[in-house]
């Protein structure tokens, strides 16, 4: 059994644990910088060590298994450190600031021997691989066009962390990152792009349209943090197409013909709530002894940043703490 560690112990560290733990893996140990939050998250969950700092979690020798579960501007360090350390790692999405930092990372992983993963959970959801698979084997003919929308109004004042700069803000990375992954997934990487944003007070991006281009269709991907709109991707073909409501963290996808008749219905109920998925890779890879998961491999999160670095270059937004 690998035994996990977990640094940050926010919102999504609380999730990903109830993931971990509602699959019986194991969850050794907890860090935060403030040591009375890692004791109240360890006595939640009974888990056996919690530091009041990274660093000393990374020098236990019983943590195999690190996942990063702190702001983006962090992850860069954060995954360096694991890495030195002799830790695997899976890192929260956004990855890294930008593909300079996410290389740096994926090479050292690679020149340590040591599993690095993306946790992209909507890439590893049962549902949306069937869905791949359904596409596959042509049942709605050859894609056209995608539209894919994450509204998430945060209702979050300016001072959070979803409007700092310092912290790597924005819905880009934040949420845009989510439509962005089903446009390479069902698409690849776009040959141009073209955009439409808003920008808080802060001076990162709030809402945006971003257009892919393909040689034979496109992708509109709609992200924002003030809007509350619609959460949905359709995928549409030449022989019908596909409706994924709530795509990031999907249950069911409903495949209809060209006359809008449903030919199929797909289902498949979260275990906890969706993250046990890139856990089960996670471990699975490990035991295995890869470097990378093949459903989500480094490849793509570096394909993904750069796209994410020239969007954010058109609009010459720039973090103060990104290489």
């Amino acid at each position: 059994m690998v035994k996990f560690g977990i640094i940050g112990a926010g919102k999504i560290a609380h999730q990903f644990t109830k993931a971990l733990l509602g699959i019986n893996e194991y969850l050794y140990a907890v860090a935060s910088r403030d040591l009375g939050r890692a004791m109240e998250f360890a006595q939640i969950y009974d888990i056996e060590k919690y530091y009041g700092s990274y660093e000393e979690l990374l020098k236990d020798p019983e943590v195999q298994c690190v996942y990063i579960a702190t702001p983006m501007s962090e992850h860069y360090k954060n995954m360096l450190d694991c890495l030195y350390a002799g830790k695997h790692v899976i890192c929260e999405k956004t990855f890294t600031l930008n593909y300079k930092e996410a290389k740096i990372v994926c090479n050292l992983a690679k020149e340590k021997g040591l599993f690095l993963m993306e946790a992209m959970w909507t890439r590893f959801l049962p549902t949306i691989q069937e869905v791949q698979k359904v596409i596959n084997e042509g049942m709605i003919g050859d894609i056209v066009q995608i539209e894919s929308f994450i509204n998430l109004r945060l209702d979050l004042p300016l001072e959070s962390r979803i409007f700092s700069k310092a912290l790597g803000g924005g819905a880009l990375l934040d949420v845009g990152v989510y439509p962005i992954n089903i446009a390479n997934l069902f698409l690849g990487i776009p040959d141009s792009f073209d955009t439409e944003v808003k920008f808080a007070k802060t001076g990162v991006d709030s809402e945006e349209k971003i257009t892919y281009f393909y040689p034979h269709s496109h992708a509109t991907l709609y992200a924002s943090v003030i809007n509350n709109d619609k959460k949905d991707t359709y995928i549409y073909g030449t022989k019908g197409y596909v409706h994924i409501p709530g795509f990031w963290s999907t249950e069911t996808a409903i495949v209809f013909n060209n006359h809008h008749k449903i030919i199929k219905e797909i289902e498949h109920k979260h275990i906890v709530n969706g993250m046990e998925y890139e856990i089960f890779e996670a471990v699975k890879c490990i035991k295995k002894k890869l470097i990378e998961s093949p459903i989500m491999p480094h490849k793509t999160t570096l394909d993904i940043m750069r796209q994410m670095d020239e969007i954010r270059k058109s609009w010459d937004l720039v973090y103060p703490t990104e290489l």
